[in-house]
């Protein structure tokens, strides 16, 4: 059943493979892992890829993007995003840091980019207004 809800949630086909972390509810799922290769829905970013053994391919390691929900976080949050992130609507890069072994970069130096929101994307702005999100 969490496969038929997320995949409304996320608005991608059931044959994309993800995986819940331990915790997350429908709706209420704020952060998953998603295989490589799947697209990162609308309104997430990528904060980290970590290794799983057979979570989408039998018996091989995996590099899982671990992606977090950017609408539920507020205009002046920040939130570091592996550089393959896309940058969701209403936020901005506002620098570059250097990190140990993040991004799935074990035992290297990589970087990340730190992201601040400057607005609500305009779906969450019409709901809050009362009118229908526009497309």
């Amino acid at each position: 059943m969490k496969g038929i809800c997320a995949s409304k949630m996320l608005g991608i086909p059931l044959t994309a493979c993800f995986v819940f972390l331990a915790g997350a509810t429908c709706g209420k799922a704020e952060m998953q892992e998603i295989c490589p290769g799947s697209p990162v829905p609308k309104h997430w970013a990528v904060v980290d890829i970590v290794t799983r053994i057979g979570q989408c391919t039998p018996g091989e390691l995996d590099e899982m993007l671990k992606i977090q929900s950017t609408l539920p976080l507020t205009v002046g949050t920040t939130l570091k995003v592996c550089p393959n992130s896309p940058i969701p609507e209403g936020w901005t890069v506002i620098k570059k840091e250097e990190c140990a072994g993040c991004c799935g970069a074990a035992g290297q130096m990589s970087h990340r980019n730190v992201l601040k929101k400057i607005a609500e994307p305009e779906e969450k702005a019409a709901e809050t207004q009362g009118a229908p999100a526009t497309r």
